[in-house]
């Protein structure tokens, strides 16, 4: 047993080493895995005989294992060298991604260790933003420098420009993206992770799955649609239409005239100052409505409640009381203006307003 183990550590440094030869960049992968399986024909021991021995001695043999681990990721890593962010991103079925069919002008790209990334792209003229990012964080912020600049640490980034479209994508990471002004529409998907889209002058497109979602302070409209996390939109100058499955949706001083918020399987907090014209719906299925008023409402107001839902007792100033159950409160405010529908299934609807403090707000992340 002693020889045969000696022979396994000796071909167990021979593997190590043109590992470390691929890390170095000496030899490629492909020449890697052809040195590596002429190790594995000229050894003397049986490859099932070879296994047998790595689990009976995991303590004393456990590099052999480890290594082994590290080959199976060479292969991976050779599969998604040029991997096609068109495929990645067609996992979602709710999009098409528009990526071009040309070679990207920039890309970094390292498996064994993740590259940090400085670069910037001069904009001249009104432009487009595309980012997908396949698993990671992504932070996307205004500033007042003509260039958008990109920082980043992945293990592989790319980044293209085709007339006025820029487009970034990254594989896995953490990706920043400094945008000037003009930047005009960002269309962001983060297909495992959070985001936060801050300062910007731009309408907003963007999809997050298994993350949250952040917008604060965007000058312009905001698309908003999330599966498995959190939305938080505050400080909005535009029209809002956010559709969050399992997840909360947290929507407060805005100065729109439009908001749609959507959601499934969580609570919905929309936050009004005074409002006199504009639409605001809110739709939950399985979750909780919160109207949360900090000035007057001039507006015809509809709240229904269905499926067991419950619409929760709430004193206010009626000019006209048009509906009142237990299942719908229908009436107009102070002459009307706006419109307000505040629609459950399966869920309560909570009005207050700011002062009374009867039901918990989200408090900020």
């Amino acid at each position: 047993m002693g020889k045969e183990r000696d022979k396994i550590m000796d071909k167990g440094e021979d593997r190590l080493s043109i590992l470390k030869k691929v890390e170095r960049g000496d030899i490629s992968i492909k020449d890697a895995e052809v040195e590596l399986a002429q190790i594995l024909e000229e050894s003397e021991i049986p490859a099932g005989q070879m296994e047998t021995m790595e689990q009976a001695e995991a303590e004393e043999l456990g590099e052999i294992d480890v290594l082994t681990r590290r080959e199976r990721m060479l292969i991976l890593n050779e599969r998604f060298q040029n991997w096609n962010p068109q495929i990645m991103v067609g996992m979602a079925d709710s999009w098409q991604w528009p990526w071009p069919d040309k070679s990207w002008q920039w890309m970094w790209q390292n498996f064994g260790y993740p590259v940090y990334v400085g670069h910037s792209i001069d904009v001249t003229q009104e432009s487009e933003l595309q980012v997908v990012l396949y698993q990671g964080d992504l932070f996307i912020r205004g500033w007042d420098e003509p260039a958008l600049k990109i920082n980043g640490a992945a293990f592989d980034l790319r980044a293209g420009q085709d007339k006025n479209t820029i487009r970034v994508a990254i594989s896995t990471g953490q990706l920043q993206i400094w945008i000037p002004s003009n930047i005009t529409r960002v269309e962001a998907r983060v297909m495992s992770g959070d985001a936060w889209l801050r300062n910007i002058c731009a309408d907003i497109d963007t999809y997050c799955e298994s993350g949250d979602l952040v917008c604060e302070r965007i000058k312009g409209n905001i698309k908003a649609r999330v599966n498995g996390g959190d939305v938080r939109i505050i400080g909005i100058e535009g029209a809002i239409d956010a559709d969050v499955t399992r997840g909360n949706s947290d929507v407060r001083n805005v100065s729109s005239a439009n908001v749609s918020l959507k959601s499934t399987e969580g609570d919905i907090w929309l936050s009004l100052d005074s409002v006199n014209s504009g639409e605001f719906r809110c739709d939950n299925s399985g979750g909780d409505v919160n109207l949360l008023i900090n000035g007057e409402l001039a507006c015809e107001l509809l709240v229904e409640a269905t499926e067991g839902g419950r619409i929760l007792p709430v004193m206010l100033p009626w000019q006209r009381l048009l509906e009142r159950s237990e299942s719908k409160l229908h009436g107009i405010l102070m002459g009307g203006g706006a419109s307000i529908s505040l629609i459950v299934r399966g869920g309560k609807v909570y009005i207050q307003e700011s002062w009374m403090n009867v039901f918990p707000t989200p408090s900020p992340s």
